[in-house]
């Protein structure tokens, strides 16, 4: 074929075919065969979206047809009679018109699944990189070493063979011994060509550019300056670029000299060093030639990707991932496998701040993961997740109780009350974890739960140098990856909503009729089976079995003090508020969650750093007594923390069973007996609103769907005057005495003939008189003790103007109930005498609290014990003030200096 003419070539199926093999034309034919030479450089760009990738299919199929029509036309007849005798034909006919599609396989940041070569693009096909991947890749910049950019970027796949181990290794092979890998294509099939002599003819050259990682193109020649790693990666891809010029031919690489004519179309076996069929279209990937023993990298930072042995027999063959996302290997001493595990960055950033913060966040704790990437932590932590918004749903519930008067009973109805539970209102141990008063409440809750998502697992976060924070997970592994040793999604849910309920009913043992709320207790039940979960993994020496970094224990006790730090900080808050049903009920979440992991011994992990779901159960290494084992074998045992704290799982479950049932009986026996002279209609207020039982309590004669428990009961309304806006004096008049009351009647006076202000109040108080203009401002508390009725109750506030004598200004009113429901509030002043103080437009500013007697009585005492104090302390001021004045008057022998010194 050295010497072929145009017409020896016609049997080949398109001039772009024989252009890709290598074979040299005639000028006169290059110049015809122009255009499908463009066609097929054109189609080899990436371009972005289905469209682009149709019409580059389309025009695939366009470019073989029309060289074959070229071919065709400039074809003697006695050409064509002559190449139909010809046995021999290159059979390089693609596979339909769809071979050469590049598709997009992930958007920058996700993960792309290919078997082939992948490319790194920008959106408008502008390659950056350009890999040989075997599974699934990180499409990123880190993951794939290609440089940092700011704009969005794209993976594209184009499919090729999944070549197995052997081949890999065989080229290794060539590589390390100085080899170029010289890749051929045969002609004939049916002459079942091998690596013989015999066979030379039936082989000729795939003589192609290769590509680079960084894209840019070299001759063959060229292809020995890169890297071992990289001609690996180039040799591959450029296997799969011969296999789709001819699907149907068999493939065979010769491992010759660089520069020993790698470029020429066709070479004689005899002067390779090596020779292997690679592929055979009835057989698929093989490898025949005999492969040397590969030894694995022994020196930390570095890897093998092709499959090795370790040349020690002592040595730990670790598996490992290049930041191309390919698979390698490396032979390690014992113990020192972490060393293995260190990428460059993770050295760089190891003992300074950047490394426990995203997007690094290689010492990352748990608290800041949902920073780090929210989608990651909703899919791998769904349940934490999801209390996490149903507890920010639930608040939003509270404020939109607020703006509707207590339309929504979720004040009434969802708090933890002792007396409602002796109507069987036992739904309050599992809802009172979901009602907030405030947004800082929550907060602090929030921020526990967060602090607790490695209870449930850990997600397959990303970092900043394209590791996983999840070990064994990505296609780099990072210093301190965090194993994924969580309890999973259903037992997570079901420590939650057992150590809430335990930590509620301990509540009621110690008040019975306080209100309990909050998250806290399910925040201290996660904690309790993390602290666990880690005393579980400590103890039965998990980590002598990974190698995911330097020491994961060390990590657990750092993690520990995370959970200490809150629970600290929690009693702390508890001794200075005196809230003892709160710490005991702390405690007993802490305990009941600690409990829940001994007794139900979930699954450990999900597999990816453990390969068995129980791993810390072990066999007792104690004597359990005269009675020795039992006949079924050694029993089994859990170990917390080390191998001193050891007990049989029989009887840990055995006793949690009995401490569980004991809570549950004690709760019951409580309410029931000892707490039987309490009353179950008691109700009480939280925030203004009220909180009793809803069960059975539709009242005689009331026509209510749910009337209230505080009818009848006394209580303090607590109402904060803080100024008037908006009123219209006299022109000329400055400003004048004024002063407002506020009174409560049992009548309705909004729609009565002066607002009913002869009637005489159950209870009033009155402001402190103020000299102001039209925005008075009072800033002054008035309490008024009455008893609560929710349909006869009204309140007045009623503004006076002093100068020269009382007169009424103006009146506002409401229900008693509207102001129960809504704490601050801007009313309406309506207008009495009309030749007054005009008040068309005023409004008074007013904050409403309803308090139980008992609440008023301590504020009262803690008013006066503040005032006591300031009174101690001006007093004790004034004595040092009159002994000062004393030694300068010179009052005392020889103070006369000391006096003016002073």
């Amino acid at each position: 074929l050295k010497s072929c003419s145009f017409a020896s070539v016609a049997p080949l199926h398109g001039f772009a075919d024989a252009l890709r093999l290598g074979m040299p034309l005639p000028a006169s034919v290059r110049t015809r065969v122009k255009q499908p030479e463009v066609q097929t450089r054109s189609r080899r760009r990436l371009l972005c979206g289905g469209v682009v990738a149709v019409a580059v299919a389309a025009g695939l199929g366009l470019g073989s047809r029309t060289a074959a029509g070229l071919s065709d036309q400039g074809t003697p007849a006695a050409t064509q009679e002559s190449d139909a005798i010809v046995e021999r034909q290159l059979r390089s006919q693609a596979a339909g018109p769809m071979t050469d599609l590049w598709r997009p396989c992930a958007f920058m940041g996700g993960t792309c699944s290919c078997v082939g070569t992948l490319v790194f693009s920008n959106i408008l096909g502008h390659a950056v990189r350009e890999i040989n991947s075997d599974g699934e890749v990180q499409c990123t910049a880190e993951a794939l070493g290609a440089p940092s950019h700011r704009d969005v970027r794209v993976c594209w796949c184009q499919d090729g063979l999944a070549w197995d181990d052997e081949v890999r290794k065989g080229l290794a092979s060539m590589v390390r011994q100085g080899l170029t890998p010289r890749v051929e294509i045969s002609s004939d099939e049916a002459a079942e060509p091998g690596c013989d002599a015999d066979s030379d003819g039936l082989w000729y050259g795939c003589v192609t550019m290769s590509k680079r990682w960084d894209t840019s193109v070299i001759p063959q020649v060229m292809a020995r300056t890169a890297p071992p790693e990289e001609q690996l990666d180039m040799a591959l891809r450029k296997l799969d670029a011969c296999h789709r010029l001819a699907p149907q031919a068999s493939l065979r690489v010769l491992g010759v000299r660089s520069g020993q004519a790698a470029d020429a179309v066709e070479m004689p076996v005899g002067l390779a060093k090596t020779c292997s069929v690679l592929y055979k279209p009835d057989e698929g990937v093989t490898w025949t030639a005999a492969t040397p023993a590969l030894h694995c990298a022994t020196e930390p930072g570095t890897c093998t990707t092709t499959p090795c042995e370790c040349k020690r027999s002592t040595d730990h063959k670790l598996e490992l991932h290049t930041p191309q996302g390919r698979k390698c290997w490396a032979c390690s001493e014992s113990g020192k496998e972490y060393t293995f595990r260190v990428n460059a960055l993770a050295e760089q950033m190891e003992g300074t701040g950047l490394s426990w913060w995203p997007p690094y966040g290689i010492n990352c704790p748990p608290i800041l993961w949902f920073f780090m990437d929210w989608r990651a932590v909703v899919d791998g932590c769904p349940i934490i997740s999801g209390y996490m918004f149903l507890l920010f749903s639930c608040l939003l519930i509270r404020k939109a109780e607020e703006l509707s008067g207590g339309l929504i009973p979720w004040t009434r109805a969802a708090p933890l009350f002792g007396p409602a539970l002796k109507r069987g209102e036992v739904w309050r141990f599992f809802t009172f974890t979901f009602f907030h008063v405030q947004f800082l409440d929550l907060f602090h809750n929030l921020l526990t739960l967060l602090d607790t998502l490695d209870v449930e697992g850990t997600p397959p976060i990303v970092l900043g140098d394209g590791s996983n924070l999840k070990c064994g997970v990505g296609a780099k592994q990072n210093f301190m990856c965090y194993p994924s040793i969580g309890m999973g999604s259903e037992h997570c849910l079901q420590v939650a909503i057992i150590s809430a309920a335990i930590g509620g009913m301990c509540s009621t043992w110690v008040k019975f009729g306080d209100v309990v709320t909050g998250a806290s207790a399910l925040g201290f039940g996660l904690s309790g089976s993390i602290v666990a979960l880690y005393a579980l993994y400590a103890g039965a020496d998990l980590d002598q079995t990974t190698s995911v970094q330097r020491s994961f224990q060390d990590w657990v006790w750092l993690r520990l003090i995370f959970v200490a730090f809150h629970i600290v900080m929690e009693f702390i808050r508890g001794l200075s508020q005196r809230d003892a049903a709160g710490l005991f009920a702390h405690t007993a979440s802490f305990a009941a969650g600690f409990t829940y992991v001994l007794y139900f011994l979930p699954p450990m992990g999900d597999g990816t750093l453990l390969a068995a779901e129980r791993p810390y159960v072990v066999a007792c290494a104690y004597d359990l007594g005269d009675n020795g084992y039992s006949a079924s074998g050694v029993p089994e045992c859990i170990r917390l923390f080390s191998g001193v704290y050891e007990y049989q799982v029989s009887d840990v479950q055995h006793k949690a069973l009995v401490a569980f049932i004991a809570i549950v009986g004690f709760t019951a026996f409580n309410t029931v007996v000892l707490q039987r002279k309490v009353r179950s209609s008691e109700a009480v207020l939280l925030a203004g609103m009220e909180v009793s039982a809803i069960c059975c309590n539709r009242r005689q004669g009331s026509s209510a769907a749910l009337p209230s428990n505080l009818e009848g009961k006394s209580i303090v309304v607590w109402c904060e005057v803080v100024g008037v806006s908006g009123l219209q004096p006299a022109p000329g008049r400055g400003e004048w005495d004024q002063q407002m009351e506020a009174r409560c009647i049992g009548e309705d006076p909004r729609r009565e003939a002066g607002a009913l202000l002869d009637l005489r109040p159950e209870a009033s108080a009155r402001t402190r008189t103020v000299h102001g203009g039209d925005s008075p401002e009072f800033r002054e508390s008035l309490f008024l003790p009455v008893k609560y009725h929710a349909k006869s109750s009204f309140l007045q506030l009623v503004l006076y103007d002093l100068d020269p004598t009382k007169t009424v200004v103006g009146v506002a009113s409401l229900p008693l109930s509207q102001a129960m429901a809504k704490s601050e509030q801007k009313l309406k002043l309506q207008a009495v005498d009309p030749a007054a103080v005009g008040c068309s437009r005023a409004k008074v500013h007013v904050i409403f609290r309803l308090q139980e007697p008992a609440q008023l009585n301590q504020l009262k005492q803690g008013v006066k014990d503040k005032i006591d104090d300031g009174r101690f302390k001006l007093d004790y001021f004034e004595q040092q003030l009159a002994s000062l004045r004393q030694l300068q008057t010179g009052g005392l022998p020889g103070a006369g200096a000391l006096g003016s010194d002073a």
